[in-house]
């Protein structure tokens, strides 16, 4: 399996003179977006359209669903006022609530 260790986040590390104290097997192959909030660690996989919501201090999957993006994929996320905002190839974000239930989508085209 992929290690989650974000380039952003060893660089950081390495430039700060710091070391990483902890990786995460990936719990899917495509991870394209991370994001850290809620008491979790949130991953989205831009192939199976997978929101993966992590234990942050072991990786286990405490939830996951399925991201209906009618044939856009996740390309990134964040996590904000307890809600998971996941942004999609077709610049669009959908959002859902920390247990996964959809809440709307909004454009994120300029």
């Amino acid at each position: 399996m992929k290690k989650i260790v974000p380039c952003l986040f060893l660089f950081a590390a390495v430039s700060l003179g710091q070391s990483v104290i902890l990786t995460l097997d990936a719990p899917d192959t495509n991870i394209s977006g991370l994001a850290l909030g809620g008491g979790a660690l949130w991953a989205c996989d831009n192939v199976t359209n997978r929101v993966y919501k992590l234990d942050a201090s072991t990786g286990s999957v405490l939830l996951d669903w399925y991201v209906d993006a009618s044939g856009a994929h996740p390309t990134g996320m964040t996590f904000a006022d307890n809600k998971v905002y996941v942004a999609l190839t077709s610049g669009y974000v959908n959002y859902y609530d920390a247990s996964g239930s959809y809440l709307g989508q909004f454009s994120a085209l300029c």
